[in-house]
């Protein structure tokens, strides 16, 4: 048992399985129990604890399960593999779901919600026994992915949406693109190769590659319009089962990004490494890590636009800013048409600081990734409560003098002649900016950054030992939480008496320390 990896599990019994208008899946009705599952729990152990739960026969019912990066696909739990999937990409807990077989047979058939919730007679199909054994004089009429996954027991919904991309003749597309796309979910769906006899914005000719397939769909444009119509949807595949085990759906990125998107808007944080599990489950295809990293890029573009294009929107932004909140600083700069900095301070958090704040400014960066990089500079606040309250922000290009000085001057502008104390984690660029605008007498340093700086600086000694290591910082700690005077000396010279290095250190770090300078002069230490 890995107790590690343990989870709660909820199952669900008697009730019906129900597609919602978002494409996601309710069970309603019914009663619910949960119990414990982990990775690597035997299969047999797991349909035990469900029949001494609901003193029920499996016989007659069939397990399912969802996850939650993609709940609108329903997936069957059959097997130790299925039942590790669950743990593996489960969170907390996990949802399994016992539906009777006849609206399990709906299910597979894809009949309409309605008809599943009032469990109609379920629709059936004829039964395709296709093989990738070479038959080359059998014949059969395909039906797509069904048709060749008959040892499966239910088809993707999302290859069963792609089949459907185009309804039929007078379906029309906004452009020739959006036709393109349509056209590469088809072939997603089907798991069929294509060609365009004609590409071009004005008219679209596309047939399946197998010789003699009659499928095939043509669309114009409407009246000189970039509008397309669709005139002829032939989309019947004639194949045998050789072509039909031989057909691999082209990848691309550009196409492929169409397919991810909706899951990229309910789930940010969609990894390359399951769009690749995803692609190969639902549609048969394999794809590399980098083709998922591609495709997960482009539908990022599709959903938030081309990063560069953003930059044009600051002068709009900045404008609706301080219209909507009169007294919010929103500045820009830009050289030569290309954006330089950007000074943010909202008038709510301006007013929050003014009236409730300590006078306390910890300023602090980040490194922007994406392609322009950049930094992100913050100036965060404490309130009464001494919880962190944002202040101001910035984006510049890089972490130096000049754009420290350029935030912190627009920054000073904010305190409105308000004295405060400037934490910060002394860069270069902080140290000599704050000392202009601010003075040194107000610029406190990150305890944090002074005690790693002291590490290091530590390490460069002849001192040996671990210990020596820790009863040095043992001393820093007294020097920098001594509220007493004689508290700070006395920590002081027990510092000196260790090493008059490291207390030489501690005065040119923090220089403005001024019973530090003063101790060492009486003691001799120049």
């Amino acid at each position: 048992m890995d107790a590690t990896n343990r989870i709660y599990c909820y199952i669900f019994v008697g009730g019906k399985l129900v597609q919602k208008n978002d494409g996601q899946w309710e069970y309603l009705g019914g009663r619910s129990k949960g119990i414990h599952i982990y990775k690597g729990m035997a299969f047999e152990d797991f349909t035990k604890k469900i029949i001494e739960k609901f003193e029920i026969s499996l016989d007659v019912m069939k397990m399912h399960y969802t996850l939650k990066f993609n709940p609108r696909v329903i997936q069957d739990l059959e097997d130790e593999d299925d039942l590790d999937n669950v743990v593996s990409h489960s969170d907390d807990f996990a949802n399994v779901y016992l539906v009777d077989l006849p609206s399990v047979e709906a299910i597979e058939a894809n009949i309409p919600n309605s008809q599943l919730a009032f469990r109609d007679p379920p629709i059936t199909f004829p039964s395709s026994n296709a093989s990738c054994d070479p038959i080359p004089n059998t014949m059969m009429l395909s039906r797509g992915f069904a048709s060749r996954s008959a040892d499966t027991e239910y088809i993707p919904l999302e290859s069963i949406r792609f089949r459907e991309a185009i309804l039929g003749s007078g379906h029309t597309f906004k452009n020739a693109k959006e036709f393109r796309n349509a056209i590469y979910q088809m072939s997603l769906g089907g798991r069929f190769e294509y060609k365009y006899k004609k590409n071009s914005p004005t008219h679209m000719s596309v047939k399946c590659s197998v010789d003699g397939c009659p499928w095939k769909i043509t669309a114009h444009a409407v009246e000189g319009n970039v509008i397309l119509r669709v005139h002829t949807y032939q989309v019947n595949h004639n194949h045998i089962a050789q072509d039909e085990c031989s057909s691999k759906v082209k990848v691309s990125s550009k196409r492929g990004a169409v397919v991810v998107e909706d899951v990229f808007r309910t789930t940010p944080d969609y990894l390359p490494r399951q769009i690749c599990k995803d692609f190969e489950r639902d549609h048969g295809v394999q794809l590399t890590y980098n083709q998922a990293w591609h495709l997960k890029e482009k539908a990022k573009e599709r959903i938030y636009g081309v990063p560069r294009d953003s930059y044009t929107f600051l002068p709009w932004l900045c404008h609706r800013l301080r219209e909507i909140n009169p007294g919010t600083i929103a500045k820009y700069t830009s050289q030569e048409g290309h954006f330089m900095q950007l000074f943010i301070a909202h008038a709510f958090s301006i007013q929050g600081f003014i009236m409730g704040c300590q006078p306390v400014l910890a300023i602090d960066s980040c490194h922007l990734s994406g392609p322009y990089k950049g930094a992100l500079l913050s100036a965060i606040a404490y309130d009464a409560d001494d919880g962190m309250f944002p202040l101001a922000l910035g984006v510049v290009s890089s972490e130096n003098y000049e754009d420290w000085y350029w935030f912190l001057d627009k920054l000073k502008g904010v305190l409105d002649g308000k004295e405060v104390v400037i934490i910060s984690d002394r860069h270069q660029g902080i140290l000599r900016s704050v000392s202009e605008l601010f003075g040194t007498g107000n610029h406190a340093y990150c305890y944090q950054h002074v005690k790693e700086n002291f590490s290091s600086f530590f390490n460069k000694q002849t001192i040996r030992g671990k210990k020596g290591k820790e009863d040095a910082l043992l001393l820093l700690d007294s020097i920098a939480y001594a509220r007493l005077e004689i508290d700070y000396n006395e920590a002081f010279e027990k510092l000196v008496r260790f090493n008059e290095n490291l207390a030489k250190w501690v005065v040119e770090t923090i220089p403005n320390i001024g019973q530090c300078q003063s101790f060492l002069k009486s003691a001799g230490i120049k």
